[in-house]
Parts: C-alpha cells; structure tokens; sequence
C-alpha cells in the first residue's frame, strides 16, 4: 500500500501543485492544500478504498479543498487578484500578458476556472466529465463559454487570443 501511495504520490504531485496554484496562488495555502490532499489519499488508502484513477480523484479533491479554503477566507483572493488587475493599463510583454490572462480566468466562477485550468493541463473531455461531474454531452459547451468568457475580457483590453 505504501508503494502505491508513493508512486501516486511520485506521478501526480507537479500536476496537483500546478492546478492548486492556479486556483490559490498562495504558495503556502498551496502547500498546505497539496499536504491535505495526499493526506487524505492516504486515510482513503489506509481504509481499503481502491482509486482507480488516481489522478482524477487528486484533482477533484485538489478543487474540493481550494474551493474550502476560498469559501472560508470570503474569497480575498479573488478580489485581490481582480485589483491587481487594475494597477497596469499598458501590457507590453509576455509577463504582463501571463498576468492579464489570470486576472480575466479570476472574474470566471470558480467551477469554470477549475474547467479551463484542467483543460489547460491536457485532460480530455471524458476526464474533464469524471472529475468536474459536469455531463460529458455538456464539456464542450461549457468549457467553450468559459474560453469566449476569457476570451472577452481579454479584447476588452485590446488582446487577441486567436
């Protein structure tokens, strides 16, 4: 059992960190909320629940606990990173487009966030369907609006994406 909590934990941790940061951006709230996750994998384990795919069950329980922790601090975060959305007017760089495209994913709710951001990372439709419990027959439509959404904001300040 160790063996297998190891190399789940060996294989999922970069993508569970990257998904957690992109929700929390707080490295040591990430860092609490990866510990939580694997913990909880570990319980799960211990207790004989067989995972049968590992890595959809880390992302759902990684957006579980981000959505926790976000509901608890009244959303801060959010609003934080919407203000800093402000402070720049004039993006002439890469670094600035990377920061434009975070403020335009904050404004979206914090399921159609957590869609594009698995999306981002490669999952397929079937994978988005099992871990986000949005119907298959939906995925495409719903992760099309959240795209023209941030699609939206993003010419709203003179951005094209395609």
């Amino acid at each position: 059992m160790l063996d297998t909590f190891q190399n789940i934990y060996k294989e999922n941790y970069q993508t569970v960190y990257r998904v957690a940061q992109k929700l929390i951006r707080d490295e040591d709230t990430v860092a609490d909320i990866i510990q939580e996750v694997f913990i909880y994998l570990h319980e799960k384990m211990e207790e004989g629940k067989v995972i049968q795919y590992p890595k959809s069950w880390l992302y759902r329980a990684t957006y579980n606990k981000s959505i926790d922790y976000l509901k608890n601090k009244n959303r801060f975060q959010t609003i934080d990173t919407f203000e800093d959305c402000l402070e720049d007017e004039n993006v002439l760089d890469e670094s600035d487009l990377h920061k434009e495209i975070q403020c335009a994913l904050s404004k979206l709710k914090a399921e159609e966030k957590f869609l594009v951001i698995l999306y981002s990372e490669g999952l397929s439709y079937k994978e988005l369907a099992e871990v986000t419990g949005i119907k298959f027959s939906s995925i495409g439509k719903t992760l099309s609006r959240a795209l023209q959404k941030v699609q939206l904001e993003l010419k709203n300040k003179h951005y094209e994406l395609y």
